[in-house]
């Protein structure tokens, strides 16, 4: 979820020096001395952007809410990340200064747009849900080349045509590691709209916008997955992905779906050991809730929900004693979802943090893409909740 932005307080935040220069750069703001303001004396920059036109008031707040949006802890890493993994850049001693992550993240923002960029839309990924996945072959190489771009945005553009947008679509690209994913971020131009705004002279008017939409894409090498992430139904999100095979990978069509899938019928066995590695830093591995679906008739489900006792699994001494009442014996049930709750230790003097998160067959999943979520998506092959 994004943060709450707040002018005044972003302003307050920022050093003065770094304000002065963004300005500079823009041309604005020319009568203000920054080098004499204190450093939360906000109101002559708040008074003097009041004075500027429409269209630049716009643009200086669409880049303060991205410099924002970065400002935390999270954004400052995967700005260390992006700039030391895949442009060859330390900006740990150039960080080691500054004052906090506002000054960071708008240094990067003035400095190293393309960095920031990058940062910013990995930001925006881990943040989303709804992720569809589908298992691909492992080890395909993804084209890149501005031709296989073009060939993807033509395909989506007129997929989107038949509901009448999609009529222009760029593509970005990027490789992104721990796991090593490639990301494929497509904007397609949505319907037609209007705003009602007010002018200068204090109007209601209707801007018309013609906003894009993302499609994201992203194809893990190591274990053959493509997962998307876009609004639709499985028809939308099956169609993007034989385009996307098919204009990236060079695929004929879509693979068959006899890969992989998740096979949960393991977390029935109460001895099943969620074995980690000290290095993820995992505390607990809890199964919070099971779903299970009685053979031989599909529209009886029975769902366990467990709270949180002295016991390793607390949910398999509940089902035990329902099953038992019931004479349902347990191999003559299967597990169609579960929700699993990983918590991690604390870390450099941090309180540790927890991840739950839902899985259901044949191929769906609540996880995202961020850190947490990447070691959680290991995990699930490793317990054997993977089958193929």
């Amino acid at each position: 979820m994004s943060r709450n932005y707040s002018p005044k307080t972003f302003l307050r935040q920022t050093p003065n020096h770094i304000l002065k220069e963004y300005f500079s750069r823009k041309k604005l703001l020319g009568d203000i001395d920054f080098d004499k303001l204190g450093d939360t004396e906000t109101e002559p920059i708040g008074e003097a952007m009041d004075e500027l036109t429409e269209k630049e008031r716009a643009e200086i707040e669409a880049d303060f809410q991205l410099i924002y949006e970065m400002a935390c802890e999270k954004g400052i890493e995967l700005l260390i990340e992006e700039a030391q993994f895949y442009h060859n850049l330390d900006l740990l001693p150039t960080f080691e200064p500054m004052e906090n992550p506002y000054e960071k993240a708008f240094w990067v923002f003035l400095n190293h747009p393309k960095i920031f960029k990058v940062a910013s839309d990995f930001d925006y990924m881990d943040r989303l849900g709804g992720w569809k996945r589908r298992y691909v072959e492992e080890g395909i190489q993804p084209a890149i080349e501005e031709k296989d771009k073009e060939n993807l945005t033509k395909a989506v553009s007129e997929f989107y045509k038949k509901q009448g947008r999609g009529r222009h679509c760029k593509v970005d690209n990027y490789l992104r590691g721990e796991p090593e994913r490639h990301c494929y971020f497509v904007y397609p131009e949505d319907y037609a709209s209007t705003e009602m705004e007010i002018n200068e002279k204090g109007e209601f008017y209707n801007r018309p916008r013609k906003p894009v939409f993302e499609v994201i894409f992203v194809y893990k090498p190591d274990n053959g997955d493509l997962e998307v992430c876009a609004k639709g139904g499985d028809k939308v999100v099956k169609t993007l992905q034989r385009i996307f095979c098919q204009t990236i990978f060079g695929l004929d069509s879509l693979p068959d779906e006899k890969g992989r899938r998740f096979d949960l019928s393991g977390l029935k066995d109460k001895n099943l050991a969620f074995v980690t590695e000290p290095k993820d830093g995992i505390e607990k591995v809890t199964i919070k809730m099971l779903r299970l679906d009685l053979s031989g008739h599909t529209s009886r489900k029975i769902t366990f929900e467990a709270s949180s006792t002295n016991e390793e699994q607390p949910i398999h001494s509940l089902i035990e004693k329902a099953l038992n009442k019931s004479n349902i014996p347990l191999d003559e049930v299967s597990v169609s979802r579960a929700r699993l709750q990983i918590k991690f230790a604390p870390r450099d003097g941090k309180r540790g943090k927890s991840l739950t998160f839902e899985i259901s067959i044949p191929d769906r999943w609540t996880l995202r893409d961020d850190p947490l979520d990447q070691i959680a998506k290991k995990y699930i092959e490793k317990w054997g909740l993977v089958s193929g």
